[in-house]
């Protein structure tokens, strides 16, 4: 990297939480659990809990990303994440009542971090770094999702932007709203999509690559790329 970033930002819903871990243990706290086959020969088994959980996650983002490609004003993200649950549920067969569905939707305000995600930040602000999220997250749910964990950050929602991310506008976010030039932004990614739409819109970033996965469009690589979040202990001294 060139120079000492003014700015690190965070992808919140990959690069720091553990979502498919707090969705699945939400999800199996109000329905019963069975194991469910996977695709492979021969076929592994896991609990009925973890596969919604993809489930969900994976129409959540995809409906981000039809959200983008509509004319008209952006789809809020508590709608987007309620939505892929109705249609997660309804597709298993399961139906849950008025209050179970809202306990599941609040799950979001809650998901674990990775387990070495707050003392990583802490370090990094101990060491002078100006930190903020960056995420498809409404600003209201990134509040709650942050509450308690007593760290120095600044919340940058796609509210702000009037899309999602992998949109320009979103990685415009840090200059349009704090002010900080995107050449002096270090945006740390949690996939390869948020690597794609940093690095084109001009920002440099770092990828926390926990799941070994490749950017779609090989011309484009993360500046740096680690094992999970204790690796910016070395990027940013």
């Amino acid at each position: 990297m060139s120079g000492r970033p003014a700015l690190v930002t965070f992808d919140a819903y990959t690069a720091l939480v553990d979502c498919q871990r707090g969705l699945a243990a939400a999800l199996q706290a109000v329905i019963p659990d069975v194991e469910e086959p996977q695709t492979g020969s021969p076929p592994p088994r896991e609990p009925r809990s973890a596969v919604l959980a993809r489930t969900w996650r994976a129409k959540q983002l995809e409906y981000a990303q039809i959200s983008n490609s509509l004319a008209g004003e952006r789809i809020p993200f508590r709608v987007v994440t309620r939505r892929a649950l109705d249609y997660t549920l309804a597709c298993a067969g399961l139906g849950v009542g008025d209050a179970l569905r809202v306990a599941l939707e609040g799950a979001w305000d809650e998901l674990p971090p990775w387990p070495e995600a707050k003392g990583t930040l802490s370090q990094l602000a101990a060491r002078g770094y100006r930190l903020a999220i960056l995420s498809n997250g409404d600003g209201e749910m990134l509040h709650a999702l942050t509450r308690g964990w007593g760290l120095p950050l600044e919340l940058l929602g796609c509210d702000q932007a009037g899309h999602y991310k992998p949109h320009p506008s979103v990685y415009a976010l840090p200059e349009k709203i704090l002010g900080v030039p995107t050449m002096q932004v270090l945006h740390v990614a949690g996939s390869g999509n948020d690597v794609l739409g940093a690095k084109l819109a001009g920002l440099r970033c770092a990828w926390s690559n926990r799941a070994g996965d490749r950017v779609i469009d090989p011309s484009v690589r993360a500046d740096h790329e680690m094992r999970d979040l204790s690796g910016l202990l070395e990027v940013l001294p």
